[in-house]
């Protein structure tokens, strides 16, 4: 029997620590982790500078390489009418698509549970937590003095989360269709959440 992935991908709240739930699982499975770095993906099959990329990533406003022929003009004219951000939605859902046919990993946001939602190698997870929790985190993460000021971050990287999330999607962000479980990772803790993450995966992989 052909070995099957093991894919995570976790959608998350800010300040939740999805990010870093997400490493410790990739570290503790020894597969891949993307998240961010996955614009240098981007970059490398596009020519596109990474900057230009992080710029266009989650706003709602891939570059797809045209192909000569019947179809490519018509392909390329659509793309073309296209804004930047959609062609890089585009783009980084392909690549999201290639990346799970070939290898494991762990995947943080970038739409990628509804993108993976058929994929049976894949694990789909959203994480949150209550504000008391979060705050703390956001004020430490982003160097912010007041938690005033760390809600108001907060709020506002969930907004363009969900905004760019149900843009391009077409999905409630955190909605139940999105995910196969939900953690609250408040009740556990960072790393009992990753054992709890873990135990589930173990089962549904048959680790």
């Amino acid at each position: 029997m052909e070995k099957r992935h093991i894919i995570i991908s976790i959608g998350r709240e800010c300040g939740s620590g999805g990010h870093e739930i997400g490493e410790k699982l990739a570290e503790r499975y020894g597969i891949k982790f993307y998240d961010h770095n996955i614009l240098d993906l981007l970059a490398e099959e596009t020519g596109k500078d990474p900057g230009e990329l992080a710029k266009l990533e989650e706003s709602v406003s891939g570059w797809l390489p045209a192909r000569k022929g019947g179809f490519a003009d018509k392909e390329k004219d659509l793309m073309n009418r296209l804004s930047e951000s959609d062609r890089m939605y585009l783009y980084e859902r392909a690549l999201i698509q290639r990346l799970a046919a070939k290898e494991s990993f762990v995947i943080i946001g970038r739409g990628a549970n509804p993108v993976l939602e058929q994929d049976p190698d894949t694990l789909r997870l959203y994480v949150y937590a209550p504000d008391a929790f979060k705050i703390p985190r956001v004020k430490e993460y982003y160097h912010l003095d007041s938690d005033k000021d760390a809600e108001k971050k907060m709020n506002q990287v969930d907004k363009e989360r969900k905004e760019y999330f149900e843009y391009y999607t077409g999905k409630v962000w955190g909605g139940k269709d999105c995910h196969d479980f939900a953690v609250d990772s408040s009740m556990f803790g960072i790393d009992g959440t990753v054992e709890l993450i873990a135990a589930i995966a173990d089962k549904k992989f048959g680790l």
